[in-house]
């Protein structure tokens, strides 16, 4: 994650209007989404989503023109130039990959500005406009009015932290957040769980169609399929494999199959151990692919070696040098195939509107040049790289095919490729129109004889139930699925309660409890108020590392429970439990602050303050220890730190002990 690069401080002595000027020149004149060139535009290119070929657009239209699905009329002024403005600013701020959420907020407050006879200026909103974009942002449906106002209030706080306006207090949207469909408690719940999983009867199909395929579009969907029953992985990121994907273990590792993978949603790219069950699976997937998408492989090689030149096939080799070419000829360049004339006319005349050259009588014929030229402009819009990931070339890539490969009724191009995108996989696992699914195309059916239709999400939810039902960790989980944040696993948490208590139920069953002993024959030492008071406290509770003075009674914990950092801890020599919790934190603190440091290192947004902040607790913990391992320092005494590492250390008999916080070195006072 790159730091942001735009910073706006409003200006006391400027007005709201004033300021909001000078934020949109800055803005204007930005890189980030490519503002400096298109910010007078009202549709702009904002690059490309991983794994799809089409571009990502934003377009600044009207509430009501986004509804039908329009492209104008676009937002009024002045709101239009700041909607602009803030869009770039608050990607620079906090980056999501579609803007279509953020957009949709600053349309229902600029709505909510008209309906409110504000004129549309951003200046004139207030408590009563965000309340009645919230109002239009709840006629869509409640999950996206949700994440919609969310936006909303981002907005308003960072208009509020700018002087743009002034809200009386801080304002809350109110929406409550729609109830997840994952509670194991209900049979509606259990329903949506299950409508996520794929069948029985497509399971079947998908081995069986694996086996079966021949054809290059069969071989290389269902081959996909095969690698994302390998590990759960996004489609996106089963679209940006490497041609060298497959690693052979060394080490720990040897005799294991593992794949690269590209990470997503800020999970690093990794390689991912395979089950050994699934090492053949992989292997003939991976070779299957590399081999239907070998001919596409080479002309993007050439084309990235040969970047002005049309490549020409070995049967059209002898026409490199031939200045005109007839219909004939371009059909042997374009299709491999010289009968097919009236389609290489269209090709020639309508879709490129080349300009004819007479070859005598009724004969024309197309300059080569102008052939090349329009072959040429047919490479992907990202070439030499793949769309969404610019660090991946095109030749290096599983995910191309030459052009209408994959259609089944259209001549292949032998001189151009395309990159396989999301829709040209997907379309394949449903029931549409124009074409059949590949369940259709070998004759399967769902049990009931209904037409199976395959989400590509689903098989990432099945691997997800596997590894659930089979006793992976939270965590483990998170790693194997490709996840930064544990929490994200409840998506695709499909155990009901009877599974969840399975595995306790059977434990008990086996004995789990038999050897522990009864809790009544503990000696538990038990610290008395009386033995408190004596120690001169009025309130005291205890921590992982000692015990606090601190009274909650009069005001709460100001350390929000951070207890090592705290000067109102006293920790007791001798015990043990506590003095093994502290060994515990200097470990998990000198893990994070390694973390800390290497996202330092990459510059990460915040980064400086965690190693701040994990330096001076690896440090107080450090000394804390130092003290309670020193054999000077008798069983018993009290250990205090001030918040400046010095320690003051009593016990009921000894003096206490001062540390110089230059040297560490410790004298009797």
């Amino acid at each position: 994650m790159s730091a942001p690069v735009l910073n706006f401080t409003p200006r006391a002595e400027l007005g709201p209007l004033a300021n909001l000027e000078a934020f949109v020149r800055l803005c204007r004149d930005s890189e980030v989404l490519g503002a400096k060139s298109q910010f007078d535009k009202n549709v702009w290119d904002v690059g490309y989503l991983k794994g799809q070929n089409k571009v990502n657009r934003a377009v600044f239209s009207t509430l009501e023109a986004s509804r039908k699905n329009e492209p104008t009329p676009s937002m009024p002024h002045p709101f239009l130039d700041f909607a602009k403005a803030a869009l770039v600013y608050l990607h620079d701020k906090r980056a999501v990959e579609s803007q279509s959420v953020r957009i949709a907020a600053l349309r229902c407050l600029e709505a909510a500005l008209r309906e409110s006879s504000k004129g549309s200026r951003p200046t004139a909103v207030d408590e009563m406009v965000l309340d009645s974009a919230v109002e239009l942002a709840q006629q869509v449906s409640p999950g996206v009015a949700y994440r919609i106002a969310g936006q909303i209030k981002y907005i308003a706080e960072f208009m509020c932290t700018k002087g743009f306006i002034s809200l009386r207090q801080r304002w809350t949207h109110g929406l409550k957040k729609p109830q997840e469909p994952g509670s194991r408690i209900s049979k509606e719940a259990l329903t949506a769980r299950q409508e996520k999983l794929p069948s029985a009867a497509t399971l079947r199909a998908l081995g069986a169609i694996f086996f079966e395929a021949i054809e290059p579009a069969d071989v290389l969907v269902s081959s996909n399929i095969g690698l994302m029953l390998c590990a759960p992985e996004r489609i996106n990121e089963l679209l940006r494999l490497r041609r060298n994907c497959l690693v052979e273990g060394d080490g720990e590792y040897r005799g294991k199959l593992g794949l690269r993978w590209s990470g997503s949603k800020g999970f690093e790219d990794t390689t991912k151990w395979l089950p050994t069950e699934m090492v053949p699976i992989a292997r003939q997937a991976v070779a299957n692919i590399i081999k239907v998408t070998t001919p596409a492989q080479k002309l993007a090689a050439w084309y990235t070696a040969n970047p002005t030149k049309l490549y020409l096939h070995e049967g059209a080799t002898h026409l490199r040098n031939v200045k005109v070419l007839t219909c004939p000829q371009i059909s042997l360049i374009l299709w491999g195939d010289e009968t097919i004339n009236k389609p290489a006319n269209v090709w020639a005349q309508t879709t490129n509107n080349l300009p004819k050259q007479s070859l005598g009588g009724q004969r024309i014929g197309f300059l080569f040049e102008d052939v090349e030229r329009a072959v040429l402009a047919m490479l992907p819009a990202t070439f030499p790289s793949m769309p969404g990931a610019p660090e991946l070339l095109c030749q290096d890539s599983m995910a191309v095919m030459r052009t209408n490969e994959l259609h089944g009724e259209r001549a292949t191009y032998l001189c151009m490729f395309s990159c396989v995108d999301y829709t040209a996989l997907t379309t394949r696992f449903g029931v549409y129109e124009d074409r059949k699914s590949i369940f259709e195309r070998f004759g399967y059916v769902e049990d009931n004889g209904s037409p199976i239709e395959l989400q590509s999400h689903s098989l990432r939810h099945y691997l997800n139930m596997l590894a659930q039902t089979g006793g992976l960790s939270s965590t483990e989980i998170a790693l194997f699925s490709g996840r930064k944040d544990v929490k994200q696993n409840r998506a695709y948490d499909h155990m009901s309660s009877d599974e969840v208590q399975a595995p306790i139920s059977q434990a008990l069953k086996d004995g789990f409890t038999s050897e522990l002993e009864p809790v009544l024959s503990l000696r538990l030492n038990l610290i008395t108020r009386g033995e408190f008071k004596g120690l001169g406290l009025t309130a005291a509770h205890t921590t992982g590392y000692g015990w606090c003075a601190h009274d909650f009674a009069s005001e709460p914990c100001e350390m929000y429970r951070d207890c090592i950092n705290c000067a109102e801890q006293e920790c007791i020599k001798g015990e043990t439990q506590k003095e093994a919790n502290l060994q515990m934190l200097k470990s998990e603190t000198e893990y994070l602050l390694k973390q800390a440091r290497e996202a330092l290192s990459e510059e990460e947004y915040g980064a400086d303050t965690w190693v701040k902040h994990q330096s001076i607790t690896l440090e107080r913990v450090n000394a804390l220890l130092s003290i309670l391992e020193n054999p000077e320092v008798p069983a018993g005494a009290r250990i205090r730190l001030d918040v400046r590492n010095a320690p003051l250390i009593t016990t009921n008999n000894a003096h206490p002990i001062k540390v110089s916080k230059i040297t560490r070195r410790k004298t009797l006072a």
